[in-house]
């Protein structure tokens, strides 16, 4: 072999080895800073486990509500006539280009009775292409005439169980907004009789749990929903609706642009076709109603045509009859006209809700990660710093060798690489299994009935989430390692200089100087001396601190909702709502009652609101559902609802009707905050309001009222008529009632009882249930402090064993010096604590702000969460603060303790 083949051998094992001690240095060096380590590991593994959790429990709701929509073959696109459907009307929706299934639906308002009181029902038959077919939960569907299904909610409120028997009767339709088209001429829709309960089923058309916070929020009426056999319905009575799904629309998810856009295209073909099927609608409506019309009038003519042509009362009879005919036709010719209400899923307050809730964890999943990487980029920087400052001598001796830049800074690449890497699969594995655990058991059920949730994994959103922390950590482990490769050997073989002394800023301050102790001076001079690491300790326990009082303050804020709306705003304390034709009955009632202290009637529906074109703040095509107040002309609501503005100013409901001055200010009402946020109104906007029967006008925000639960429209009788052109019909009371809570929920209670309600609300009920409801945002709560415990002992706990091992020298000497142990303990402590109590006086604020950007991003349907934080938020927060910062010191002392005093006072030369 020649000598220059056994240089380069030679070489080439030097370099072998040199690489194998490289690489056991590197991981080697896990276990000697063993510490440091683990503070990178656990704030990489919360930092990723938010940002893969939080999405993921934003795509497992959506996924669960999309699966949930493909077993009940949920319609994509659904229509309401005001003339309901015939078989052409469904024939002719079959044959529509993209349709895979169109099915008429029967369905029917009805009352029962439910522990002895009056409730309303909606008793639908189900359809022979399982279109909207409800979820089995229990038992089997009905497959026989008197056979029907009913919710959970039914029998737990009704007591009855599967196999009982019940009892349904037609409910006339009203002006509280009840669907007329349901009830047109299907007052006998279904057979009479008892119907035997066979199954337990979820309706797919409302998933929200009506024990939860956001039915308790909505304020409405409870409906059951009841299904039947086909067989049920009695003669040939219309379709009250139409349900269709799209072809290749299940495939796809609920919520994706695609699906929209496939659902988008099949509507605009149904829609090309929808002027004709209306008029065929229309035309036969008005023959049959002709026809029947004309019975007696026919039946008439043959008897006035048997008569002699000679006898005079012959030609006085044909003349009435004419007349009768006349008036009929005109009768029939005036009726309405047909007219199709074409909605998609978007119109099923479920599936507008799980969007805004999903929508809302999502900007959480992006929002919070952010600041844990930011302090997992403080930690880095702080143990990486310290680590390359302990390895000086070392990092020397390797240049002076001759190694490589590259192989130099393998041992510390390899070091935070490592860290990110088991970080982010722990945060993985709790962000894709814990985390959506947790909320989806613990939080979801609390607000919708889905049977389950599956579990979706985003393999991109993993891989990419720690592919973020290994470039923001290696990257900061990199810098720092490069600052001390840029010295000379030499330079780094030797210890590094002491910052000089200099006279600091509180020096200057004689009258707080020199009342310090000695111990106070040199503490005063350390916390100047280390400025980036007090900075840190202070931006730690601000972060901690931040997110702990937002955290109090979202469950104050959320808790205090109803009270806030029963004592700020609602000073009723019932609401009865009555069918029309029962009202004046029921009103009597309430004037002859004792306990009855005042009663205001007035008219109360459900409409669909949205931005009307060409409002300037419009929020595209958002929609929702809201109530509607109509007060009577001459009667007062403000002694029953304060309605005010955010900033406190009345508003007068009288001065919210229709103008006639001339101005195209033209009908006014006055919204609610919640509704006006979501569409983006503001005083002077306009908003559509579409009532039950599809009616649908424009009218002008005259103010935006505070309001904490719910969203309501506020109509004069004056403004309301003029708007849609019909007499107010009140079906409702507003009812103060002497006594105390107990006294008002039993008054409600026997109220109920009575035959004539349909619903009653009891404002006390309402704030007792609504707080037993709210576990949904002790969950929360309880995630964000656990979260902010973990940020503070970290972000703590690394920095005070940094400026422990920084400070050995220092610390063994006051040790020799004399020092007791809890003199050394304190000497070290009081930095902490000092820093602590400034990053807790900042963060109380800081929280408070976070607090209401918090609140801007939450997105609960039918709730106007207000922020409002009470003293013992703050108060709570600050100790436990506090808290942390001891515990994390009383840690730290047995590092202290540990201290060699020896070995840290020799020379390092």
């Amino acid at each position: 072999m020649s000598t220059s083949s056994q240089h380069r051998t030679a070489r080439s094992h030097r370099a072998s080895r040199h690489r194998t001690a490289l690489w056991k240095d590197s991981w080697r060096a896990i276990a000697t800073n063993g510490k440091r380590f683990a503070a990178i590991v656990v704030i990489c593994a919360v930092g990723i486990m938010m940002l893969c959790g939080l999405n993921s429990v934003s795509r497992d709701i959506r996924g669960g509500l999309d699966d949930f929509f493909d077993r009940t073959s949920m319609h994509d696109i659904a229509i309401v006539s005001t003339l309901g459907f015939d078989d052409d009307d469904i024939a002719a929706l079959r044959d529509v280009a993209g349709v895979d299934k169109a099915a008429g639906v029967r369905a029917q308002n009805v009352t029962t009775k439910v522990d002895g009181r009056q409730a309303s029902a909606t008793v639908t038959a189900l359809n022979d292409v399982g279109v909207d077919r409800p979820y089995l939960a229990e038992g089997r569907l009905p497959d026989a005439g008197h056979e029907i299904a009913v919710t959970r909610q039914y029998l737990d409120d009704s007591g009855r169980k599967v196999g009982d028997a019940i009892e349904f009767a037609s409910e006339s339709s009203d002006a509280s907004g009840t669907n007329a088209a349901a009830d047109a001429g299907a007052n006998d829709m279904f057979a009479d009789g008892e119907y035997i309960i066979v199954g337990v089923v979820i309706d797919p058309n409302d998933i929200v749990n009506p024990t939860g916070p956001l039915a308790l929020v909505s304020g409405a009426k409870t409906v059951y929903p009841l299904f039947v056999d086909g067989d049920a319905v009695t003669g040939d009575t219309p379709y009250t609706s139409a349900v269709i799904t799209v072809d290749g629309a299940a495939a796809l998810n609920t919520y994706d642009d695609d699906y929209l856009a496939k659902v988008a295209d099949v509507q605009s073909a149904i829609e090309t076709m929808q002027d004709g099927q209306e008029r065929h609608r229309t035309d036969a409506v008005k023959a049959e109603a002709l026809k029947q019309a004309m019975k007696p009038i026919d039946e008439q003519k043959r008897k006035v045509d048997a008569m002699p042509d000679m006898l005079p009362m012959k030609a006085v009879a044909e003349h009435k009859i004419a007349d009768a005919e006349a008036k009929v036709r005109e009768k029939i010719d005036g009726m309405d006209d047909a007219k199709w209400i074409i909605r998609d899923r978007s119109a099923v307050t479920s599936y507008e809700d799980v969007k805004t809730q999903s929508e809302m964890i999502s900007r959480l999943g992006t929002m919070f990660p952010v600041l844990f990487l930011v302090i997992a980029l403080l930690v880095s920087l702080t143990a990486m710093a310290r680590m390359v400052e302990e390895d000086r001598q070392l990092i020397g001796t390797y240049k002076a060798l001759g190694y490589r830049r590259g192989e130099t800074m393998l041992k510390y690449l390899v070091y935070s690489l490592a860290a990110c890497l088991l970080g982010g699969v722990i945060g993985d594995i709790l962000g894709m299994v814990g985390l959506p655990f947790v909320f989806t058991r613990r939080m979801l059920t609390r607000l919708y009935v889905l049977p389950e949730y599956p579990m979706i994994v985003d393999w991109r959103l993993a891989v990419g989430g720690v592919l973020l922390f290994v470039v923001i950590i290696t990257g900061a482990a990199m810098a720092t390692c490069a600052g001390s490769l840029r010295l000379a050997p030499a330079e780094l073989m030797r210890p590094k200089a002491p910052k000089a002394g200099r006279t600091i800023m509180l020096q200057r301050v004689g009258i707080v100087w020199n009342h310090l102790s000695f111990l106070g001076k040199v503490t005063a001079r350390n916390l100047f001396r280390y400025k980036s690491r007090a900075l840190m300790v202070i931006v730690g326990v601000l972060g901690c601190t931040a997110l702990m009082t937002a955290g109090f303050g979202i469950g104050n804020s959320a808790l205090t909702l109803m009270p806030r709306q029963y004592s700020e705003i609602v000073r009723y304390d019932v609401m009865a709502v009555t069918a029309a034709d029962d009202h004046d009955d029921a009103q009597r009632n309430l004037d002859d009652n004792a306990d009855v202290a005042s009663s205001l009637p007035l008219q109360v529906g459900s409409v669909t609101l949205a931005a009307a074109d060409g409002s300037a703040d419009s929020a595209g095509d958002a929609k929702l559902t809201a109530q509607i107040m109509v007060v009577p002309d001459g009667e007062s609501i403000a002694d029953y609802i304060d309605l005010h503005t955010a900033d406190g100013q009345s508003i007068a409901l009288d001065g919210a009707g229709s103008d006639d001055s001339g101005s195209d200010s033209g009908v006014q009402a006055v919204v609610t905050a919640n509704a006006a946020k979501k569409l983006g109104l503001t005083d002077g906007s306009k908003v559509n309001v579409t009532d039950m029967m599809a009616d649908s006008v424009d009218v002008r925000v005259a103010a935006v009222a505070q309001y904490y639960t719910g969203n309501v429209v506020f109509m004069t009788q004056n403004a309301y008529e003029k708007a849609f052109d019909a007499d107010i019909a009140p079906n409702a009371d507003l009812i103060k009632v002497k006594g105390d809570a107990d006294g008002q929920i039993r008054f409600a209670d026997d109220l109920a009882e009575q035959d004539e309600y349909l619903s009653v609300m009891s404002s006390a009920k309402q704030q007792r249930d609504f707080a037993k409801s709210f576990a949904t945002f002790f969950v929360m709560i309880g995630f964000i402090v656990a979260m902010a415990a973990i940020l503070a002992i970290v972000v703590l706990y690394t920095l005070a064993s940094t400026n422990i091992s920084e400070r050995a020298r220092e610390l063994a000497t006051i040790k020799v010096l004399g020092f007791r142990r809890g003199e050394v303990h304190g000497y070290v402590n009081k930095e902490m604590l000092l820093l602590s109590a400034i990053g807790i006086a900042v963060g109380l604020p800081g929280g408070r702000a976070l607090l209401g950007f918090l609140v801007s991003k939450l997105d609960l349907p039918g709730m106007n969460i207000v922020p409002n934080v009470q003293w013992f938020c703050y108060a709570a927060a600050a100790v436990l603060a506090l808290l942390f910062t001891l515990l994390v010191g009383a840690a730290t002392n047995r590092s202290l303790d540990r201290i060699d005093m020896v070995a840290a006072l020799k020379s390092p030369e």
